[in-house]
């Protein structure tokens, strides 16, 4: 399953996806300035951290839109943005 995180929701969301450990969590618009410590494979949005100016860790990879859509396709989502 996916997790979309933004800011405004991001403690609930987090809170979720911690308990899915096969989920990935996605970091979207404001949710790319987190940097939370999960078991979970992490993603953040490549445009979105280059709008921001953000420095991933090394644990956090970057994901295009593109790839993210096509994963939203094909995978269960929950959306806390």
């Amino acid at each position: 399953m996916l997790y979309l995180i933004d800011e405004p929701l991001a403690e609930i969301g987090l809170r979720t996806a911690r308990d899915d450990p096969d989920g990935t969590v996605v970091l979207i618009q404001d949710g790319v300035l987190l940097d939370p410590d999960l078991p979970n494979e992490t993603v953040a949005v490549s445009r979105d951290v280059a709008v921001r100016g953000v420095d991933l860790p090394d644990r956090i990879e970057p994901i295009t839109y593109e790839r993210l859509v096509e994963r939203i396709v094909t995978e269960e989502v929950r959306s806390f943005v």
